[in-house]
């Protein structure tokens, strides 16, 4: 992500100044903090926001995977659940998400 897309996505109000950075010019490939994850610039597109709502760690915590790992169609089925959980007035949980993300055969 160039520091101008970044711009544009601290003032559309997507994320905070405070919370992101853009990687050196001459940085090749993602380097972390410890404290940092990558997130690319299409996860914003397919509907992430920050900050992530507890029930989506801990979806993240009971697959194994972390936020680079994801893809862009991982974002709008993690919206979609939270999105129906939500209306319905359902408590979203990981578990929830598991029985209704289930593959049927």
């Amino acid at each position: 992500m160039t520091p101008e897309v970044l711009e544009g996505i601290i003032l559309h109000g997507v994320v905070d100044r405070s919370q992101v950075r853009a990687p050196p010019p001459d940085q090749g490939s993602a380097r972390p903090e410890p404290d940092e994850v990558v997130v690319f610039r299409d996860f914003f597109t397919a509907g992430l926001c920050f900050p992530l709502d507890l029930v989506i760690m801990d979806i993240f915590r009971m697959f194994t995977v972390y936020l680079h790992q994801m893809m862009p169609t991982s974002f709008v089925r993690l919206n979609l659940f939270m999105w129906l959980a939500k209306t319905g007035r359902v408590v979203p949980t990981a578990e929830a998400f598991v029985h209704v993300f289930r593959i049927h055969y």
